[in-house]
């Protein structure tokens, strides 16, 4: 099995050495907040970048390789929709579902340098957030936690941390030889096509403030993107499940289909994702009717 998962080791392995070692390059050995914020941005950038196209290379092949699939459930999976008969579970069968059974030694690389660039990624949000800590004058045996809730950008360590845990869980699977919904995971990894436009649109704001006009067109394009990438994705995500069981509706999967942990999960991530992207569009249109007033 340590031969099967090599690929994936190393992927691991390249996240956490080689991205920490380009952000020290960049930034030396004691570097401003500003430039270290800046470095973490275009690193974020690139990783994202680079994830977004390997993703989208994967489920080409995979619709290449399964298209025209019959339906996964088959007969018996219609069957078992109809429950509620003995021994029968209300749920449908994907133990022929390609997108649930397929192993990919592309599918593990993907998952893994992705929670190799989170991981170290966390520690350089809490080290960003230690400089920011000495900045304010801090003192410098603040309790890490302390430090943390008053420096770091607590929402994206925690999607950092959350996330990073379970896909170190899934690391652990794919040595078992037991990882199971690989498709729909590098599915999920499509959500970091959004981030580019967010670093651009920061980079705009920072430095470029006067430009009121491309910092009004990196919001509605990073909108946009969000949209997308993290709202419209979930249900893309939804109806491809519920197709290789010959449902046509994102919706009628969800609520019918999904056992009760994946409901949870997927609703959660779906109401988060449409609440921050309603706070988005909010200050967009705020910061656009504040800039209309001052023209």
């Amino acid at each position: 099995m340590a031969s099967a998962t090599l690929p994936s080791d190393l992927a691991f392995a390249l996240a956490v050495t080689v991205y920490p070692l380009l952000r020290r390059i960049f930034t030396g050995s004691k570097p401003s907040l500003g430039r270290l914020v800046a470095v973490n941005k275009a690193t974020s950038a690139v990783h994202s970048s680079l994830t977004t196209v390997l993703a989208a290379y994967f489920l080409y092949r995979y619709r290449i390789q399964h298209q025209g699939a019959p339906p996964a459930s088959g007969k018996e999976g219609l069957v078992a929709r109809q429950g509620p008969a003995a021994g029968v579970s209300r749920y449908p069968d994907d133990s022929r579902n390609p997108a649930i059974q397929i192993r990919s030694t592309l599918g593990n690389i993907i998952t893994a340098f992705e929670c190799g660039y989170l991981l170290q990624d966390t520690f350089a949000l809490v080290w960003e957030a230690r400089r920011r800590s000495r900045l304010a004058g801090s003192k410098t045996d603040l309790p890490l936690l302390r430090m943390i809730l008053a420096h770091a950008d607590k929402t994206l360590l925690t999607h950092h941390v959350g996330i990073g845990i379970a896909l170190l869980i899934l690391q652990h699977y794919i040595h078992g030889g037991r990882e199971r919904g690989i498709h729909i995971i590098v599915q999920l990894v499509l959500m970091n096509s959004s981030t580019p436009l967010l670093n651009i649109r920061w980079w705009l704001r920072t430095y470029h403030p006067n430009q009121r006009m491309l910092c009004l067109a990196s919001d509605l394009a990073f909108a946009t993107a969000f949209y997308l990438a993290r709202i419209r994705l979930v249900e893309w995500v939804l109806r491809d499940y519920g197709t290789a069981h010959g449902r046509n509706s994102a919706w009628k999967t969800y609520w019918e289909d999904l056992r009760l942990p994946c409901q949870l999960g997927t609703g959660a991530l779906y109401v988060a994702n449409a609440g921050w992207w309603t706070i988005l569009v909010s200050n967009i249109m705020q910061r656009l009717v504040r800039d209309l007033r001052w023209s």
